[in-house]
């Protein structure tokens, strides 16, 4: 029962007069008068009768007309639908992230330019460790992933795109603070232990502090690997060892501890990663926002705290 016979018989009930319908829809008036027979064969009743110069509906064609013109506005809906869904303005969004990545302004800035641009999209977000956005991107359970330091080690469908980037500082004990020079130089933490973050090799922050030790002429010797930032914190103000964070924590009260800036240029990079071969409208929506703003990675400095 094709959806143009209802939008005929929608026409015709209201008019109560093939000539006036035919001449509202833009056809011939036997057009319409095949294309009402035609409908009547398929539901197996009379929908009209003849009254007088024009025609009236049988009791059938009174109970048929709500649902017709029901079914026309469910279908106007699904095609209103689908065409937001194309446009990006619905859908679910699945984005994964570090557990830095909440510390920096870029990205809670861009979710809330989202919900404010899409609101009825639907974000869901899930903090997770590298290697397991990694695997969610390839297994496409996650949209989008915001790692850190994303560079050669991705696999090589997924791709980065710049989001910010952030000062590192040293996190010290503060009995060792009291002993280091400000700024620090790399170089004066080559006897401490360090505490990383549990990231896969040649990637995450891990990757990019053994890459800041190893040019300051050291390899950094890792006592402790751990799952997040507020972990390396507590190992740190536990005296377990010393690590380079990014600069937003010190948004955050941490006794025990002392942030202190780096002699050496020090900065560590978040990127959205996806997968370009899955072209979901609602991905590029949030893509294209950042793209939109033409803005270069931004970077904290440790005078800025986590402003931008």
């Amino acid at each position: 029962m094709a959806a143009p016979r209802f939008r005929y018989f929608v026409a015709a009930a209201r008019e109560l007069h093939i000539g006036r319908a035919a001449e509202a829809l833009g056809i011939a008036q036997p057009a319409l008068t095949q294309q009402i027979q035609a409908l009547e064969r398929e539901t197996g009743v009379r929908l009209f009768r003849r009254a007088g110069r024009g025609i009236a509906l049988t009791d059938a064609g009174a109970a048929f007309l709500p649902e017709a013109v029901a079914a026309l506005e469910q279908e106007e809906r699904a095609v209103r639908i689908a065409r937001r869904a194309a446009r990006g303005e619905l859908g679910v969004l699945n984005i994964g992230y570090v557990s830095t990545a909440m510390l920096e302004p870029a990205l809670p800035s861009l979710l809330h330019l989202c919900r404010r641009l899409v609101p009825e999209a639907q974000l869901h977000l899930e903090e997770a460790l590298v290697e397991a956005q990694i695997a969610a991107l390839e297994q496409r359970r996650l949209d989008v992933a915001v790692l850190r330091d994303a560079t050669a080690a991705l696999p090589p469908e997924l791709r980065p795109i710049p989001l910010t980037r952030s000062a590192l500082l040293a996190a010290v004990p503060l009995s060792l603070a009291a002993r280091l020079p400000r700024p620090v130089p790399l170089a004066e933490l080559a006897e401490e232990g360090f505490i990383a973050l549990r990231d896969p090799h040649g990637i995450g922050l891990a990757h990019r502090v053994w890459t800041l030790c190893t040019q300051a002429g050291f390899a950094p010797r890792i006592g402790l690997r751990v799952d997040s930032v507020t972990s390396v914190i507590g190992l740190v103000a536990a005296g377990l060892g010393v690590s380079l964070v990014p600069a937003g924590l010190a948004r955050l009260d941490m006794p025990g501890v002392e942030l202190l800036p780096l002699a050496e240029e020090a900065w560590s990079e978040l990127a959205l990663v996806h997968r370009p071969a899955d072209a979901s409208p609602l991905k590029l929506r949030l893509l294209g926002l950042v793209a939109g703003e033409g803005r270069a990675p931004r970077y904290t400095t440790p005078d800025q705290g986590s402003g931008t």
